[in-house]
């Protein structure tokens, strides 16, 4: 708007040198005198209002098309910022989900552990449990067999017992003496009777020995029963726990599950996002370049003038000087660069662009000041930038100078003000593609973008 302004105030001064060259004119026809000096034909009126026509045409064209890109380029600025966002959240999310991985993996490794060592106390215990049931079942065979030996001995005993007691001892004996038939037959009759009494004692004494055999064996197998009781209620305690701890594996390997089905959304999402928001960002910068080169344009256009020509060579002339370190001042009062000048690369997709500026350290509100003298050429939203001032700064050693200062939150300047070095044009903040408070601070050296910190004091 600046430059229309001006532009139409160069048309308006050789509107005024129109109109008085008519009033010469006509001057001169009165007086009858054609040949005073600053006379004019009317052709030469007439040519000069077609050039004034063809001017406004020109800036009206080029005023509609800014006012178009500008919509155009804020409409693209949103939405690209909106995209931007969800895909730092997405990329966030991600970076978010690859750290909690491994603590994720970690606690599912230790319950598929706990899992295993169940498994195999439950082997252990359960391998306890058939060696003492088989211990309770030959313990079980060993008396069932002794029993049968009993039943044996006793009925061995009780043969004897009713061959030997038929009559009363005193009876038995006389029997043996008299009833014998000599010598021998005593003798073998007697034998036998003590052979038997002898088998009967010692039946009665294995007997015992059973007895007491199956008792020491009775208290083994209780003590063994108890023992499998104990290793059953250790079983049924170690199935609950097996199946707890199942449970517990499960829901972890769900969790990974769930985390590693969330990455692969989320890079699903990021990849399908790559070439839109590379495409955007390709637009946005196209916009922003064409928006800038129309109004230094306007700017040439002017300067192009003859008058505008002089008075820039005569203020260059005056101004004087060379563009160096330490001609620009600081635009902050504690300046703390944050990022420099150069290539960047862009951290979740790896593509390359200029960083066409150096960010200083600026908080929310921090005041923002002019780096030199000059006119504000605007003070305006810009697609990317935010909110933008535009300073010009005219010739410095034959070269022209403009800065600019960027994402600021509110303007202390408006567009053709001008301002001396260190004036108040605004304050830091956060608007445009920007993610933080910061300034972006950007130098232009004959329209050419440079590196700010070539012309500005070394970092305290």
């Amino acid at each position: 708007m600046t430059h229309t302004r001006r532009l139409a105030a160069i048309v308006a001064a050789i509107l005024v040198v129109a109109v008085m060259g008519g009033y010469a004119v006509g001057t001169a026809a009165a007086l009858g005198d054609a040949s005073l000096p600053g006379s004019v034909r009317a052709d030469d009126i007439d040519d000069l209002g077609d050039e004034i026509d063809g001017y406004q045409d020109q800036i009206d064209q080029t005023q509609a098309e800014r006012d178009a890109a500008q919509r155009r380029a804020d409409e693209l600025s949103h939405a690209l910022e909106n995209t931007d966002a969800r895909i730092v959240e997405a990329d966030a999310k991600l970076r978010d989900l690859n750290e909690q991985l491994p603590a994720l993996q970690e606690a599912l490794e230790i319950a598929n552990q706990k899992v295993e060592a169940a498994v195999v106390q439950q082997g252990i215990v359960a391998d306890k449990l058939a060696a003492a049931e088989a211990q309770d079942q030959a313990i079980s065979d060993q008396i069932a067999a002794d029993e049968e030996r009993t039943a044996d001995l006793e009925a061995l005993v009780a043969a004897i017992a009713r061959e030997t007691y038929k009559g009363d001892d005193a009876t038995a004996s006389l029997d043996i003496v008299f009833g014998a038939t000599d010598a021998r037959s005593f003798v073998d009759e007697y034998t036998a009777q003590q052979s038997a009494s002898r088998v009967q004692s010692n039946t009665l004494a294995e007997l015992d020995e059973i007895a007491a055999v199956n008792r020491n064996r009775g208290t083994r197998q209780e003590a063994v029963r108890e023992y499998i009781a104990e290793l059953k209620i250790e079983a049924d305690a170690l199935v609950v726990e097996l199946e707890g701890l199942r449970d517990i594996a499960q829901e972890k390997k769900d969790d990974v599950q769930a985390l590693l089905d969330r990455q692969e959304e989320l890079r699903q999402y990021l990849e399908s996002q790559r070439a839109t928001f590379l495409a955007q960002q390709e637009e946005n910068e196209r916009l922003q370049q064409q928006l800038r080169n129309r109004v230094l344009d306007l700017v040439q256009k002017k300067a192009d003038s003859e008058e505008a020509l002089k008075a820039a060579r005569e203020a260059a002339a005056q101004q004087g000087g060379k563009l160096n370190d330490g001609y620009l001042s600081f635009p902050t009062k504690v300046p703390y660069k944050t990022s420099s000048f150069g290539m960047r690369v862009h951290p979740i997709y790896g593509y390359a662009r200029l960083h066409a500026g150096t960010d200083l350290r600026a908080y929310c509100g921090t005041p923002i000041y002019a780096s030199a003298s000059g006119t504000v050429q605007w003070a305006t939203w810009q697609a990317g930038y935010g909110n933008q001032v535009l300073i010009d700064h005219g010739y410095v050693g034959g070269k022209s100078l403009i800065t600019n200062y960027n994402h600021l939150s509110r303007f202390a300047v408006s567009s053709g003000q001008t301002v001396a070095r260190g004036d108040l044009v605004g304050y830091s903040g956060n608007t445009g593609s920007s993610t933080a408070c910061h300034l972006h601070f950007e130098v232009y050296v004959n329209g050419n973008v440079v590196d700010p910190e070539s012309l500005l004091p070394s970092f305290p």
